[in-house]
């Protein structure tokens, strides 16, 4: 009986990530590939190709699932970006994604193709195979570029319901001045970090900082986590999760800046788990989603 297999890709502005599973989330070693989002339509959707045939070397056996993981503007259920003004993927606005990939590679006209936000995806990916698996409900937040944030319960991601703002984003969310989104992000950190020091630091900049024993970056960093700990405390009053995950490169820092938020999870009895590398997990949140895996 001839393998399934399934190319799973976590799909970024800069690059792309990718590997090849079986059905019970085997995979190859994750590949990375320059994603080309600034170029035209016809390289982008040329180089979508030009990584799938490479990863289909990979595959000892029948590709039979096609798994994106993908920031939005994006319409998830016809696979199409609505990426504009971001510097990334603006040619490929409106283009139906699977149908492009399917005529560049005839051998994956039968393949299954699946959609999902990257956020949602991480989340997924801890919740079926990480250490997430004994919570029922989990809160996934990951500060980037913005303040990303998935909702799971059961090992499926809620879009609606008690606590549960639209599409399950928190990004809208009124605080401060404007939103959470210009606070829980790296822009947010950068205000802090000119305020505090007269200069814009990274946050891997500040981590370093911090480590050295600069003053003014734990500064920076306390100032930042009692934004990260008001911003959330709605959230996580409203939803009463079991977890809260935390993703993405900025929680590499949570030992400066976390104490505040664990206080007030802590006395709630919500558990942090936090997770640095969310690009394999996401993959595993794409394959736990194909209908063979869901049934």
């Amino acid at each position: 009986m001839e393998k399934k297999k399934y190319i799973l890709l976590d799909v970024g502005g800069t690059e792309i990530k990718g590997s090849v599973s079986d059905r019970n989330g085997v995979r190859t070693k994750i590949r990375k590939f320059p994603a080309q989002a600034q170029k035209s339509t016809e390289k982008i959707l040329d180089n979508f190709a030009k990584i799938c045939r490479e990863l289909m070397r990979e595959a000892d056996g029948s590709v039979v699932g096609v798994g994106m993981a993908i920031p939005g503007p994006f319409d998830y259920e016809n696979g199409i970006s609505r990426m504009q003004g971001l510097n990334k993927y603006d040619a490929i606005y409106g283009i139906p994604l699977e149908r492009e990939i399917k005529a560049r590679v005839p051998e994956l006209g039968s393949a299954r193709f699946l959609f999902l936000h990257d956020i949602e995806a991480f989340a997924l990916g801890e919740s079926w195979y990480g250490n997430c698996r004994d919570a029922d409900k989990i809160l996934c937040v990951c500060i980037g570029t913005g303040a990303g944030s998935a909702f799971v319960e059961n090992g499926k991601t809620v879009k609606t319901g008690k606590g549960v703002p639209e599409n399950g984003w928190i990004y809208q969310q009124p605080f401060g001045d404007s939103i959470l989104d210009d606070y829980l992000s790296v822009r947010g950190l950068e205000q802090i970090s000119l305020a505090v020091t007269g200069k814009v630091w990274s946050g891997k900049e500040l981590y370093g900082l911090v480590k050295a024993g600069n003053m003014e970056a734990e500064e920076v960093w306390r100032r930042f986590g009692a934004d990260v700990a008001a911003g959330l405390l709605p959230v996580l009053e409203k939803y009463q999760p079991d977890l809260l995950l935390l993703g993405g490169q900025i929680a590499k820092s949570f030992s400066w800046f976390g104490k505040e938020l664990e206080r007030a999870c802590e006395k709630r009895k919500i558990r942090i788990q936090i997770e640095t590398e969310t690009s394999g997990r996401a993959m595993e949140g794409l394959l736990s989603q194909f209908p063979e895996k869901t049934q």
